[in-house]
């Protein structure tokens, strides 16, 4: 009986760390994803400081095409951050449940524990009844 206690209290635990193992890793993607969005960013923001700085025609158009590529770099590493994100807000919530279950789990196993405690303890005592009679 109670290693059906401890094995359901076991699995609240390995649910609730490997909730936390990809909270973790969705962490990391999302400075990763924090980090391209900032470096993009600067790419852009030198290439217009480029591109301001040119007075030939097919110098601008060539520096504009090349801002245009730098602009959708930078519009997908937002999206790819505003993704990370995402996913880790929904992870939270995951590792929230999941340390609601393992303290579920814990408060059940001890009311249990309890309860035969109680019963072990009022046999002990009628047998001891029983003994002086």
């Amino acid at each position: 009986m109670q290693t059906l206690r401890a094995i359901g209290e076991r699995t609240s635990r390995d649910s609730l760390i490997d909730a936390v193992g990809d909270a973790r890793t969705l962490t990391a993607a999302a400075e990763a994803a924090s980090a391209r969005v900032a470096a993009a960013s600067a790419l852009v923001a030198a290439g217009r400081i480029a591109r301001d700085a040119l007075v030939d025609a097919t110098q601008l158009v060539r520096a504009e095409r090349y801002l245009a590529r730098l602009r959708r770099t930078l519009a997908a590493a937002i999206d790819d951050e505003l993704r990370a994100r995402a996913a880790l807000a929904t992870s939270v919530g995951v590792v929230d449940l999941a340390r609601d279950r393992l303290g579920r789990a814990r408060a059940e196993r001890e009311v249990i524990e309890r309860h035969f405690a109680a019963w072990r303890d009022r046999r002990r005592k009628l047998a001891e009844r029983r003994g002086e009679d």
